[in-house]
């Protein structure tokens, strides 16, 4: 009798215990989507939010459902509730939202999509996100096998003509982040945009997955107002190797030698690979400051400066610098001497120059692969993991049989990022395949 008393408290403590007051009081996944329904605005807010939270994909289906609900504020957490949720069948209901009448919900669509995926996080406000990822890579920034519905792109071309310039702005990275070269036309017409945001976020996007020809278009701006525009011009020009841009860029140049945007000119003059400018290079090559220095050593490795190759292993030798000594290297090997290479692989793990080494050899292309497979037998096991994130980069499914024995390497980070890498390559075949 006494336990069972005993047994009665003990459950009577519990009931009146806060956890367990609110375990019973949460409403179920059911009543969640019931409330959905709710006449009561707040009510439908709240279930939304609830229902994101849940990570539950089932709840897909009845979010999308209200995406057109009458109030503004439930639209608007739907579209985060669905950010949440994070998968591919809300796609329908977030290209919808792009063409809803509050502009909080346009943008939140845009960036929603643009995190469902490029499967990355977002690092803040929706134009700081957008700006930050929109920069981290040349190219588009979703995985290689990912399909893109059609009807994103066609939602964020329109999104170009929105009456919110930070939208425009928004759906012009979206474009370049998402791979959207079906609506590379609609870019190349945002370059007329009034807002210089908008311009640049357009030229940006060109520049990830426009082309040489596109890239022509992006000429005129170089004379533009905004020097965030000019900028970002520079550096579409640079990454679609732009030659025919080569006199303004040179006149441009020249008129700012010395100043901070003559150095963003000669980068950028330095990766459209321009022989014409092969004699500013040469020039530049006896500049006391590095970062010049660097940019002429690379340009002439770019133009194919067969004259350069003797000097360049000379001065490889007597260089102490180690950027210097790398650009040298990307230049060597550019130049046929594949035997620099070397020099580029076994500085990949440098905190210093590892970035820029793994840029060289990407650049250089698939053609290289051949010669990058004997360092997957490297003694240094950074080295080795390293390559299977380049190999991955690449996207030939072909170096999958290579990659295949570190899955057995004795370092767990090696056979981690082996197996990463094989995998990514598997899905970059397959979808492949299918087109």
């Amino acid at each position: 009798m006494n336990r069972a008393v005993g047994l009665l408290a003990a459950l009577a403590i519990l009931c009146l215990s806060p956890g367990v007051s609110r375990a019973a009081t949460r409403p179920a996944f059911e009543d969640l989507v019931a409330n959905l329904k709710s006449p009561n605005a707040k009510t439908r807010q709240d279930a939304a939010a609830a229902l994101g939270k849940s990570r539950r994909r089932e709840a897909v289906t009845p979010l999308a459902a209200v995406i057109r609900d009458p109030e503004a504020k439930v639209r608007l957490e739907v579209v985060k509730a669905l950010r949440e949720l994070r998968d591919l069948a809300a796609v329908p209901a977030l290209v919808a939202a792009i063409g809803d009448e509050d502009a909080r919900i346009r943008e939140e669509a845009i960036g929603t999509l643009v995190e469902v995926y490029a499967e990355r996080d977002r690092m803040g406000p929706i134009g700081r996100f957008l700006n930050i990822f929109s920069d981290e890579y040349d190219r588009s920034s979703v995985p290689p096998y990912t399909n893109v519905d059609p009807s994103v792109y066609r939602a964020l071309a329109m999104a170009l003509k929105d009456e919110q310039k930070t939208i425009r702005e928004a759906a012009a990275l979206s474009i370049g982040i998402l791979d959207g070269g079906s609506v590379v036309g609609d870019l190349i017409i945002a370059l007329q945009d009034p807002d210089a945001g908008v311009r640049g976020a357009a030229a940006t996007a060109i520049g990830k997955i426009g082309n040489a020809e596109d890239g022509k278009k992006l000429i005129p701006l170089l004379a533009d107002e905004s020097t965030n525009v000019r900028n970002r011009v520079l550096q579409a020009l640079g990454v679609l190797r732009v030659r025919e841009a080569g006199p303004a860029l040179r006149e441009m140049f020249e008129a700012n030698r010395r100043k901070e945007m003559g150095l963003r000119v000669l980068a950028c003059m330095s990766r459209t690979g321009d022989p014409a400018q092969a004699d500013l290079f040469r020039e530049l090559i006896q500049d006391p400051d590095p970062e010049r220095k660097r940019y002429a050593v690379e340009g002439l490795g770019r133009v194919s400066d067969a004259s350069s190759l003797e000097a360049f292993k000379k001065d490889y030798q007597r260089e102490r610098n180690d950027e210097l000594k790398v650009a040298y290297s990307f230049a060597l090997t550019l130049l046929g001497d594949r035997a620099f290479l070397d020099t580029l692989v076994l500085s990949l793990p440098s905190r210093t120059v590892g970035n820029r080494c793994r840029g060289y050899i990407l650049e250089m292309g698939r053609a290289i692969l051949p010669e990058l497979y004997p360092y997957l037998n490297d003694p240094d096991a950074e080295i080795r993991a390293e390559l299977c994130d380049i190999l991955a980069a690449f996207g030939d499914p072909q170096a999958i049989s290579n990659l295949t024995p570190l899955l057995s390497d004795p370092s767990p980070k090696v056979s981690d990022r082996a197996n990463r890498a094989i995998e990514r390559l598997k899905r970059s075949g397959a979808t492949a395949g299918a087109r």
